[in-house]
C-alpha cells in the first residue's frame, strides 16, 4: 500500500512542478531587470500597479517582480501578492509572445484587484502581439 500511494504523490507532485515556473521563464539578474525597467516598450500602470515588458530573445515571456517593503510591509503579504502575480502570469503564459515582463507593485492592493488587473494586462499584451487576430 505504501509503495502506491507513493506513485500517486510523485504522480501528482510531477503534475504540480509542470504547472510551475521554471527558471527559463524568470528574469533572474539585475541587468535583466534594469534593461526592462530602462528601455521599456510597453509600459501600463493602473493604481499601485505598474507592467513594464520589452521584446527578448529568449523566445518566451519571462516574468521579473518587484514587491518592496515600502508598499508592503508584511513579508507575508508581500509574498501572496508575489505568489498571486506568478499564477496570473503561469496562467497566460503560453498566449504571450516572447516578452521580458517586470510587475512592480507599490502599495497596498487585494488579491482580487490584483488579479483582475493583471489579467486585464496580460490579455492587453497578447492583444498588441496579434492585433490581427487568430486566422
Amino acid at each position: 500500500m505504501r509503495a502506491e500511494q507513493r506513485v500517486v504523490k510523485d504522480s501528482l507532485s510531477d503534475q504540480l512542478m509542470s504547472l510551475g515556473l521554471p527558471k527559463q521563464a524568470r528574469l533572474l539578474n539585475s541587468t535583466e531587470f534594469t534593461q526592462v525597467l530602462r528601455r521599456a516598450e510597453i509600459k501600463v500602470v493602473k493604481g499601485p500597479v505598474q507592467l513594464k515588458a520589452q521584446r527578448n530573445a529568449a523566445g518566451r515571456a519571462r516574468l521579473g517582480l518587484i514587491v518592496p517593503k515600502r508598499g508592503i510591509a508584511k513579508a507575508c503579504d508581500r509574498n501572496l501578492v508575489k505568489r498571486v502575480i506568478r499564477e496570473q502570469f503561469r496562467t497566460a503564459q503560453k498566449r504571450l509572445p516572447a516578452l521580458d515582463i517586470v510587475v512592480q507593485v507599490f502599495g497596498k492592493v487585494s488579491t482580487q484587484q490584483l488579479a483582475v488587473a493583471l489579467q486585464k494586462h496580460f490579455s492587453m499584451l497578447v492583444g498588441q502581439s496579434n492585433p490581427g487576430g487568430d486566422k
